[in-house]
């Protein structure tokens, strides 16, 4: 049994890869792009999220008090969509 045991864990083991985390930098100009963005939309930027070499603003309302809570879905959420971007513009290269 341990002898057939061995070479399965192997096998699965070897099918097991991740995705290597590239570090690029984000331009300073993109927290003025924030600003702007929330500033149009009649809020006020309240954190950046920066994941990799993406970069996505928090906007809350202005005369709302800022909420750990609140900045924490908001993050959460928005390395979900960075990552799903990724993913489908991983797809697209693939499927070429």
């Amino acid at each position: 049994m341990r002898n057939k045991l061995l070479p399965l864990l192997c096998l699965l083991s070897g099918g097991c890869t991740t995705a290597r985390a590239t570090y690029g930098s984000v331009s300073r100009e993109r927290a003025t792009e924030c600003a702007s963005h929330c500033e149009a939309l009649g809020m006020k930027l309240t954190a950046m999220v920066i994941i990799s070499s993406s970069a996505g603003c928090v906007c809350e309302p202005k005369d709302a008090q800022t909420r750990a809570s609140l900045l924490g879905a908001a993050t959460a959420a928005s390395g979900q969509l960075i990552e799903d971007e990724k993913a489908a513009a991983n797809q697209t290269q693939q499927s070429r």
